[in-house]
């Protein structure tokens, strides 16, 4: 059976009665283990330290850690510019802590590895972990790579250590070793102890996709070519000042890896536009700007709160995210006071989250919810309360709560726009770079995709080849046919070349009765078999009205000192060196 105690902090003699209370002193007396979490809004080393004295004295058996916050939550419900503290004592499990300073001139994953190391010797069936840490100051997402590599999937927890906004000193600690720049886990073990960990985002897109063109370790510096500010300057007319990141940070950046979605919140932008986070970032990603939606948080938030009530926890712990607050204000008991309803609730709002289901995770703009149970789970006879009902009972008034509704029909509203929007875009260029006879790429769209082609084989040294083919006698057809059935050998022939080609080929009409194949990781030995294929293909072919037809082809790969105009003009002159010298021919011409 787990025991939670919360206090909120306020005096010196206050926390010492709750010390002395005999309650908390039969039950500390009893338990095998008791954990101490200490979550403080005041950064001040002193502060933290004179707490944790009084603590070592009452319970010198307990492990008491910690971090500093930009919120604190007491009993389910936010407080501001707090310090609580929350008393954990465990009947059967045991506990132990691993603190480690990361220092910024080291490799961080490697003090991340060092750690998990240490983590993976403690004592007894580790059930989880929790983990604090100082993302301001360190690249936390390499220090959860390093723990993951050697502590393996062991379930972890927790937040990064926050500073109300002011993005320039947070803490974590454990007894009394304090770190700015660190790391503290606690390792949590025992047989009969159960624990239930869960996370939820909340956010939806907001804007069009945009991609990650630069990426400077942690910083941003362009996006779609550009300075990555230009996004939150052009879109939500956000300054470049002192309050940027409290103006941004609503406004998330949303990714898609491996089918999860996730946030990354800038904390700053340079006075070069580049944008600087606390999490990992990759070159080439594409992101839309996210924002909060209250219903789809409400609605994530009952999920968690039913599952958490079949878990039927003794102690919930809460890690979640400082946006989230920024973003539901006075709202923001929505999602945490229910758990209050199931078990003790203590926690603090974060600068990140940490949280593993499979792998390893730095999450932003999330809640992670833990619930923790020594023994069996009791059966409950009612679902807890959802989240506005638990609200709501504190609030007779009829109007409370409903802004968040307003909000989320406006992003809906904004969601179904940039949809359609998107949509009409996605169709005016692809008729931009369609030929709408033949359905091939257009000549907009072969430029392209031989600049791509062009400048990947220049930087990977790969190679590439075109084929540019015209039919032959071609103007007799139109002449005698008419150009309807000249249209209709257009089309043919566009079928057959695609039919011959690799889905990685790129076949596209250059022009008139001229047709262009652009063929990736094809040397000139590849281009030419594929050359002779196609020219066997179109002789081979009945075609409506006129029956056989034949093509010239001129083939050329890309050589050194190559640029597009000179790959284009001597697979020209290749082709009708084909066309003089008889046609139905493949000619090919060496860079």
């Amino acid at each position: 059976m787990i025991t939670h105690f919360s206090h909120r902090y306020a005096t010196q003699d206050a926390l010492e009665a709750l010390l002395n209370d005999s309650q908390l002193l039969a039950t500390a007396s009893a338990s095998s283990a008791i954990l101490v979490q200490i979550f403080s809004a005041d950064t001040r080393s002193e502060h933290v330290r004179a707490i944790s004295a009084l603590i070592r004295t009452a319970l010198p058996s307990a492990i008491a850690v910690g971090a500093t916050t930009v919120g604190e939550v007491y009993e389910g419900r936010l407080l501001t510019g707090s310090t609580v503290i929350g008393i954990t004592c465990f009947e059967t499990s045991t506990l132990s802590v691993v603190a480690m300073p990361c220092p910024p001139d080291g490799d961080t994953r490697q003090a991340g590895a060092e750690l998990g190391t240490r983590i993976s010797q403690c004592p007894g069936t580790i059930a989880g972990v929790i983990l604090l840490a100082t993302p301001l100051s360190i690249d936390a997402g390499a220090l959860l790579q390093g723990i993951e590599s050697t502590a393996g999937r062991l379930p972890i927890f927790g937040g990064g250590a926050a500073d109300y906004a002011a993005m320039a000193h947070s803490l974590v600690f454990a007894g009394d070793q304090q770190y700015s720049q660190g790391a503290v886990a606690v390792a949590l073990a025992g047989d009969e102890l159960h624990i239930e960990s869960s996370t939820y985002l909340g956010w939806r897109p907001l804007s069009r996709s945009m991609q990650v063109t630069e990426v400077d370790q942690l910083s941003v510096k362009t996006i779609d070519g550009k300075p990555a500010f230009d996004v939150y300057r052009r879109y939500l007319n956000i300054s470049n000042d002192e309050n940027f990141f409290l103006n941004a940070l609503e406004f998330p950046f949303l990714f898609e890896r491996a089918g999860e979605q996730l946030a990354r919140v800038p904390i700053a932008a340079s006075r070069d536009g580049a944008l600087q986070f606390v999490a990992d970032i990759q070159e080439g990603e594409h992101f839309r700007i996210g924002y909060g939606d209250m219903d789809l948080i409400v609605s994530d938030a009952l999920h968690i709160h039913h599952a958490m009530a079949d878990f039927s926890p003794q102690a919930i712990f809460l890690y979640t995210c400082g946006c989230r607050r920024f973003l539901m204000q006075n709202d923001v008991d929505l999602e945490t006071l229910p758990f209050e309803a199931l078990a003790p609730t203590f926690g603090f709002y974060t600068y990140g989250e940490f949280y593993s289901s499979g792998n390893l995770r730095l999450l932003n703009s999330t809640m992670v919810a833990v619930g923790l149970r020594e023994g069996e789970a009791r059966a409950r006879s009612s679902r807890p309360p959802t989240p506005r009902a638990a609200a709501e009972t504190h609030s007779s008034d009829p109007y409370a709560h409903k802004h968040t509704r307003v909000v989320s029909r406006l992003m809906r509203f904004i969601d179904a726009v940039t949809a359609e929007l998107e949509a009409s875009n996605r169709e005016i260029t692809k008729l931009s770079r369609t030929d709408r006879l033949t359905h091939l790429v257009n000549r907009i769209e072969l430029d392209h995709v031989l600049e791509q082609s062009l400048q990947r084989a220049l930087r990977y040294a790969t190679p590439f080849s075109i084929i540019l083919l015209d039919l032959d006698h071609f103007k007799q057809v139109n002449d005698l046919h008419g150009h309807l059935a000249g249209d209709e050998v257009l089309v043919s022939t566009a079928k057959v070349l695609t039919a011959c080609t690799r889905t990685v080929d790129t076949v596209g009409r250059w022009g008139g009765e001229e047709f262009l194949i652009i063929a990736p990781n094809a040397d000139s030995s590849d281009a030419a078999k594929l050359a002779e294929k196609l020219r066997a293909a179109i002789e081979a072919h009945d075609f409506p009205c006129i029956g056989k037809m034949t093509a010239s082809f001129g083939v050329t790969s890309f050589g050194p000192g190559d640029d597009v105009v000179t790959m284009i003009s001597r697979a020209d002159i290749t082709l009708y060196a084909a066309k003089h010298s008889g046609r139905n021919r493949v000619a090919m011409s060496n860079a």
